[in-house]
């Protein structure tokens, strides 16, 4: 399960969406300025997503915050003793036209992390 903390004012409950895949006909954009993973910036119709490749890690291990229109990807991967062996931490800012209660979070079978938000 994957976790989704949504820390906007009104302090609604993000969704969590299962079954996601990417849609055809995509507008596609590099995220650049990034070390490695980068993610993927998609604009689908009125859909913002974003994909990562989170295969390192579980799906208890990945966390997805939004707050103020920037969404921050976090993942750790604790070895033997409680010792950090692997961390990810990842961010992006939701453009100002996407409703940022709207994100929803989905991982592939792959290990692909898929976040979606609606257009306002």
């Amino acid at each position: 399960m994957l976790t989704l903390v949504c820390m906007e004012e009104g302090q609604r409950n993000c969704s969590e969406d299962s079954g996601c895949s990417p849609l055809p006909g995509t507008e596609e954009h590099k995220f650049t300025g990034h070390s490695s993973p980068t993610g993927k910036i998609q604009v689908i119709g009125d859909i913002f997503q974003f994909t990562l490749d989170v295969s390192e890690f579980s799906p208890e291990e990945v966390i997805v915050i939004t707050s103020n229109n920037l969404l921050e990807v976090q993942a750790d991967k604790v070895g033997e003793g409680g010792t950090v062996t692997k961390a990810l931490s990842h961010k992006c800012k939701l453009p100002s036209n996407v409703d940022p209660f709207s994100v929803s979070t989905s991982m592939s079978s792959s290990g692909v992390l898929i976040v979606k938000a609606q257009k306002m």
